[in-house]
């Protein structure tokens, strides 16, 4: 993280996703996950670092922003949300100090909110549950019949036509 400067973290956050993902986790090394959970990690950092960076945070809080999201990441298993928010607390109590409190109200907001609402999901992630085999299964819909045409009824410009006469 040492490497990462004001100006890398400007220029990473102007990038496309795309691009700014693999630009900003080569700031970070990344010993929790050596498989597809990574991506799922370094994908959490940055957009941890982009919503700081959205909401105006100063360019070493961004930085900041995206060190305590590396950290929280790999802790996110437990399948509790009391023990999640104790984690959250402790994790931003520690950083983020030199924010506003409007900010450090917003990040703790974003962090809670996409911990709380995908926490099922980063549990599999961190888990290990990306290797499971998912089962599909096959839906078919099938239509109601299309209606006979009906044997007695009013042709639609007959019907404007008696219209028009009245």
């Amino acid at each position: 993280m040492d490497s990462l400067t004001e100006s890398e973290i400007a220029q990473i956050a102007r990038q496309q996703r795309e691009a700014g993902v693999p630009r900003l986790s080569r700031h970070f090394s990344w010993p929790e996950f050596c498989d597809e959970r990574r991506c799922f990690h370094q994908e959490f950092v940055y957009d941890a670092a982009m919503f700081a960076a959205a909401r105006g945070f100063p360019w070493p809080a961004v930085i900041q922003a995206a060190a305590v999201a590396k950290g929280i990441f790999p802790r996110l298993d437990g399948p509790d949300v009391p023990r999640l928010s104790s984690l959250l607390r402790d994790a931003l109590s520690e950083c983020l100090l030199n924010l506003t409190p409007v900010h450090r109200h917003e990040f703790t907001r974003f962090l809670a909110g996409a911990c709380v609402a995908r926490r099922k999901l980063f549990q599999a992630a961190v888990g290990g549950a990306a290797e499971t085999s998912v089962s599909q299964l096959h839906l078919e819909v099938q239509l109601p019949p299309t209606p006979c045409p009906l044997a007695q009824g009013t042709d639609l410009h007959e019907h404007q036509d008696e219209r028009t006469m009245m």
